[in-house]
């Protein structure tokens, strides 16, 4: 029974710690972050990993990071409009963002060469 809850435990670990890979980064990271996300005119958040988590495409007005008010973290925010024009003020996992380039969409993260697992291989824009 021990063994059996160990398990459990263990897999309910990895599933939600892919959900939260880049969110609570460290200043440094979030100033390259905002650095190179300044430059983006359109971005699309979708956790390949996460159900039913549909791929958004989100057009840039602004970003920026805030201190998380836990330990030494910040997170990056990401202000703009969606598909249908409406505003959005989103606290961005890095891990889960992609921006565009040539004809695919490339994850943040991995190109800011942070660690994480994106679970998708770059797809088309």
């Amino acid at each position: 029974m021990k063994s059996i809850l160990v398990l459990v435990l263990v897999f309910a670990f990895n599933l939600f710690s892919k959900a939260d890979q880049l969110a609570y980064i460290t200043k440094e990271q979030a100033d390259k972050a905002v650095k190179f996300l300044q430059d983006q005119d359109e971005l699309i958040l979708w956790c390949a990993c996460c159900d039913n988590d549909k791929k958004q495409k989100i057009t840039v007005n602004q970003v920026y990071s805030e201190f998380v008010n836990y330990q030494h973290y910040f997170q990056v925010i990401l202000e703009g409009k969606d598909e249908n024009g409406k505003k959005v003020r989103i606290e961005l996992d890095l891990a889960y963002v992609h921006f565009k380039k040539g004809k695919k969409a490339q994850c943040v993260g991995k190109v800011l060469k942070f660690d994480c697992d994106p679970c998708t291989k770059a797809f088309k824009w």
